[in-house]
C-alpha cells in the first residue's frame, strides 16, 4: 500500500469483483475517499473506522465509475461526512455531485490527484495520479489478478485501448486497483495488459475467419477454452467489444445489429 493511502476492502465478493471492491482513503487531516463501494453497512462503518484511525475526516469523495459495487455508497457516506461527491457523470446518483473533467486536480493538503479519463471500460471512467509518487489508482481500468471486462452497451474496446496507452504514457510506478493487491511493476502489467489485448483481437479473428454470420458467444468455447463456463457471459461480453473494434477498423461485417434479447451477429469477409 502507498504510504499516503489506507486500503478499506468492501465485504462483495463475487465473479465480477475477486475478493471484493477496494475503497482508498488518502490525503492528510482532509481525506479524499476514492471509490466508497456498494451501499453496505457494515463497508459504512469500516471506512468511517479507517478515516478516525488516521485522525482526519472525509472531506471528499471521487468515483472513479458508476457501476453498483464502486458508487452507491457515495450518498450515505456523504451524509455521514458531509465530504463533498466528485465524479465524470453526476447524473448517474443522486449525490449531487460535482463534475470532474479531464485533466481536473483533487487537492487535500500536499495531495494532488489528477484526474484522467480513461473511457473503455465505461464511458464515464476516470483514474486518478498523483505524480508526486507516480501511484495511479485505476479503479477498474486495471486490475490486478484479472483483466477488465469491457461491455459493448457501456463501453468500448477501441476506447479502452487507447486509454491504456494513455496512462502508460503517465510512467506510473505504483498502480491501486479497484479490485485486487498493489502492483509495484505497474508500467510491467499496462504492457502485459496491452499485449493482452492485441493478443486476444487476433485471436478473436483467427476464431472468425471461415464461420458463416455468428454470435459473440458462438466464439466463447474455442477462445476462453481454458476458463469455467461461469464466466463466458463476461467473455462473451469482451468478445462482442473486439468484434466491434473489428467492424469500426473494416477487418469484419456486421450481419446484423442485434436486439434486446438477441446480441448482434457477424461474419468475417473470405481473405
Amino acid at each position: 500500500m502507498s504510504e499516503s493511502a489506507t486500503r478499506v476492502l468492501a465485504h462483495n465478493p463475487s465473479v465480477f469483483t475477486g475478493r471484493g471492491t477496494n475503497t482508498y482513503l488518502v490525503g492528510g487531516r482532509d481525506l479524499v475517499c476514492i471509490d466508497p463501494g456498494p451501499d453496505d453497512d457494515r463497508h459504512l462503518a469500516a471506512i468511517l473506522e479507517a478515516a478516525d484511525a488516521r485522525g482526519g475526516g472525509i472531506t471528499s469523495i471521487v468515483l472513479t465509475h458508476s457501476h453498483p459495487d464502486h458508487r452507491p455508497l457515495a450518498l450515505r457516506l456523504a451524509g455521514r461526512s458531509g465530504a463533498t461527491v466528485h465524479c465524470f457523470d453526476p447524473s448517474a446518483g443522486e449525490e449531487h455531485a460535482q463534475p470532474l473533467s479531464d485533466g481536473d486536480v483533487m487537492r487535500s493538503g500536499d495531495l494532488e490527484l489528477i484526474a484522467v479519463h480513461t473511457p473503455g471500460h465505461t464511458r464515464d471512467h476516470l483514474c486518478f495520479f498523483d505524480a508526486a509518487s507516480r501511484t495511479l489508482y485505476s479503479g477498474d481500468h486495471i486490475l490486478n489478478g484479472t483483466t477488465s471486462v469491457v461491455h459493448p452497451g457501456e463501453g468500448d474496446m477501441s476506447d479502452y485501448m487507447a486509454s491504456l496507452r494513455r496512462v502508460q504514457a503517465l510512467q506510473p510506478l505504483t498502480i491501486l486497483p479497484g479490485h485486487g493487491e498493489r502492483v509495484d511493476d505497474a508500467g510491467v502489467l499496462i504492457e502485459e495488459y496491452i499485449a493482452h489485448r492485441l493478443e486476444r483481437e487476433a485471436q478473436v479473428l483467427a476464431a472468425a475467419q471461415g464461420r458463416p454470420a455468428f454470435a459473440p458467444m458462438d466464439l466463447v468455447p474455442t477462445l476462453y477454452a481454458a476458463y469455467p463456463v461461469e464466466v463466458y457471459p463476461l467473455a462473451a461480453w469482451t468478445v462482442q467489444a473486439h468484434l466491434d473494434k473489428l467492424v469500426r477498423d473494416g477487418v469484419i461485417d456486421q450481419v446484423d445489429g442485434g436486439s434486446d434479447t438477441e446480441p448482434p451477429r457477424y461474419i468475417a469477409p473470405a481473405s
